[in-house]
């Protein structure tokens, strides 16, 4: 499966990044689930978690409390307002 550049960004710096092959983000209206070459998209995001698997790796998360995330073809940038442990 092709992989993209995942950057997940809160105020306290760098909160994860990987390669992923699928990511699903905790959209204001929905979930949403990204993968590779995903038309480019800004989404508002509201608390929960945004979870990712990256290549050859089990699923890994990091929870959020609210924030937007920028969806290009091979890029995908979260910021986050907080983030929790």
């Amino acid at each position: 499966m092709r992989t993209f550049s995942l950057k997940v960004v809160g105020p306290e710096g760098v909160l994860a990044e990987a390669e992923a092959e699928s990511l699903v983000l905790p959209g204001a209206a929905g979930s949403l689930g990204v993968l590779f070459s995903h038309e480019p998209w800004t989404i508002l995001l509201k608390r929960g978690a945004v979870s990712w698997k990256a290549a050859a790796s089990d699923w890994k998360s990091v929870e959020i409390a609210s924030g937007v995330a920028s969806i290009e073809g091979a890029r995908t940038v979260v910021l986050a307002d907080a983030a929790g442990k």
